[in-house]
């Protein structure tokens, strides 16, 4: 009796694990979406936190929202895992190179660190405002069961003339957690890249024309601000999508770029 109950749980085991596995592989190949959570962090220290923002003088604010997948493969739990916490602790210190970054770095640390900087900062001052700011929210572009394409939009201010705004995106394959890359989705760059500037100049025509003056208006150049694929890109249900981030390829004041090349615009370049 002993011996046909062992056997019997091994198969029922068996069939469990079988079953589990089978199951990411169909949810991959039948089209069903993985389910995200956003997980948050929000932290403030400071003795005029609660003060009308122009009146904030010692004050640090970090409001953090972030995926997380909830049902789906676990390649594809571990590379979102680690793609955000990467992004977040180079968020909270600048001065971290990214390929220096660990994966699975404690996010609660890099933001306990970005609030020792601020009063470290207050207490080597002479005086001043100090107010300091970690914004972050997450949405997702694409999920239809095959690809998982995710966005984060940051917002920093440690002092200074302007904020630092940036943003991340990446392409997933939701069987595998596989960052889908540009030259996955097309046989030819250069062309791409010639698709994407005459986008640019379409989304953003009103810096490229005359200033008031006669001046010319902006134009790229190699030396300062030559044009280039996005470092952001993903794909959508329409098509590839193309995120510009300050600096990027136009100077601060001209803000963000984002675009879809539509599929059919890239059918003759578009992989199988």
């Amino acid at each position: 009796m002993k011996i046909y109950l062992t056997a019997h749980y091994l198969l029922a085991l068996t069939v469990l694990i079988f079953s589990a596995c089978n199951g990411e592989k169909q949810q991959a190949e039948t089209g069903k979406p993985v389910v995200l959570e956003s997980l948050k962090i929000e932290k403030k220290a400071g003795p005029d936190c609660d003060k009308p923002d122009t009146l904030r003088m010692n004050c640090v604010e970090v409001s953090l929202s972030f995926p997380t997948i909830k049902e789906g493969s676990e390649p594809l739990k571990k590379a979102v895992s680690d793609w955000t916490s990467i992004f977040v602790v180079g968020m909270l210190d600048p001065s971290v190179e990214p390929d220096k970054i660990p994966a699975g770095v404690s996010l609660d640390s890099s933001v306990l660190k970005f609030i020792a900087f601020h009063h470290q900062s207050v207490t080597d001052s002479l005086g001043g405002s100090y107010y300091f700011m970690a914004d972050l929210k997450d949405s997702v572009l694409l999920n239809d069961g095959k690809h998982l394409t995710l966005k984060l939009d940051s917002y920093t201010f440690t002092g200074g003339a302007h904020g630092s705004p940036y943003a991340a995106v990446a392409t997933l394959e939701t069987a595998t957690g596989k960052k889908v890359e540009l030259n996955d989705l097309v046989t030819d760059l250069n062309a791409l890249q010639a698709l994407a500037e005459k986008k640019f100049r379409e989304v953003k025509a009103e810096i490229f024309l005359p200033m008031e003056d006669g001046s010319p208006g902006f134009t790229f150049d190699q030396d300062v601000f030559p044009f280039k694929l996005a470092d952001n890109t993903g794909l959508t249900n329409q098509g590839i999508y193309f995120c510009y981030v300050p600096y990027e390829v136009t100077p601060y004041a001209f803000g963000f770029t984002e675009f879809v090349i539509p599929f059919d615009e890239i059918q003759s370049i578009r992989k199988d």
